[in-house]
């Protein structure tokens, strides 16, 4: 899914920081998602839609992630008009991805994963070993004595955005992981972040 504004641009949450209060819900049981925003009534999309009828619709819509073009449908002006009330953005649109268009990591693995419309890869990881290594070495982010060292930690791991947060014994650990597991789920390692 992507959020699109009336020139083709995907939003992000850099940007548009108010992305941040949308809150998509899946609801399995009807096969929709389900968005809400404060004090806006939510809107309910189907999760499938039919590619075929799309196609005949001429709804198919591009954008670039990352520099890649990507292929998506467009979900409707129901969705569109309430995602540019939300944000106060006019001309906005809601694209849910080609089941044909499949991204892949540019890395050099193997049989990459495809990454949807993720930047890089569908998991972050971070360590706040590391990024407590990383705020040693940003004078600035030291020269701030009302802000506890927990709470400097804290703010500085959610600038990059992270999915999985991990402490390991050492800094910069993590570069030398070929795989994390969570209980049964293995990760592979697809390599440092290249925008962090």
């Amino acid at each position: 899914w992507m959020i699109v504004s009336s020139n083709g641009t995907a939003l992000t949450q850099k940007n548009e920081t108010k992305l941040c209060l949308i809150r998509p819900e899946i609801c399995d049981f009807n096969k929709t998602m389900k968005l809400s925003f404060p004090y806006m009534d939510s809107i309910q999309i189907p999760l499938e839609g039919n590619e075929n009828q799309s196609r005949k619709g001429a709804n198919l819509c591009q954008s670039k992630v990352c520099g890649d073009h990507v292929q998506g449908f467009d979900c409707g002006d129901p969705v569109a008009e309430w995602l540019s009330e939300a944000l106060c953005i006019d001309g906005l649109r809601l694209l849910r991805q080609s089941e044909e268009d499949q991204r892949t990591s540019k890395t050099k693995i193997k049989n990459a994963q495809s990454i949807s419309l993720t930047n890089q890869a569908q998991f972050l990881l971070i360590n706040t070993k590391s990024v407590a290594w990383l705020i040693d070495k940003v004078t600035e982010w030291n020269d701030q004595p009302e802000i506890s060292v927990a709470d400097r930690l804290e703010g500085v791991v959610d600038r990059f955005r992270g999915n999985l947060i991990v402490e390991s014994n050492m800094e910069l650990d993590e570069q030398n992981w070929n795989s994390i597991q969570i209980g049964d789920i293995k990760f592979m390692a697809d390599g440092p972040c290249v925008r962090c």
